[in-house]
């Protein structure tokens, strides 16, 4: 895997002003909440609550902006846009595709703390 796919190191360096201990705290809290979010987006797709997959869609796209992650963001931004419009038809794609790009993500994070440098 090429962390730079996933993951857009300058960009992420420059937001969090080189502090390598701050993107370790900050990417181990993805890591570990992450799949909690995507289930919250899961049960909201289940429930057909056009809001709460805005909602929870929109949180983890927060979470992934702190990253520079540019495809798990686009991601959650296209899922979130397509629950606030009750595209049901369009959502088990939308979240097919959040789930991949956030599983890159989350192996991106865990090379780059195992490098220990950003």
């Amino acid at each position: 895997m090429k962390i730079e796919d996933y993951i857009n190191r300058k960009a992420l360096r420059e937001r969090l002003e080189g502090d390598f201990n701050l993107f370790k705290e900050l990417a181990q809290l993805f890591i570990s909440d992450s799949p909690k979010l995507v289930s919250a987006v899961e049960n909201a797709i289940g429930s057909k609550n056009s809001e709460k997959i805005g909602k929870t869609a929109h949180t983890i796209k927060g979470a992934i902006a702190n990253f520079s992650a540019e495809k798990a963001y686009n991601a959650a931004l296209d899922l979130e846009k397509i629950g606030k419009n009750s595209e049901f038809d369009k959502m088990e794609r939308a979240f097919q595709s959040l789930q991949l790009e956030i599983e890159n993500m989350r192996e991106a994070l865990k090379l780059l703390i195992e490098e220990n440098n950003l």
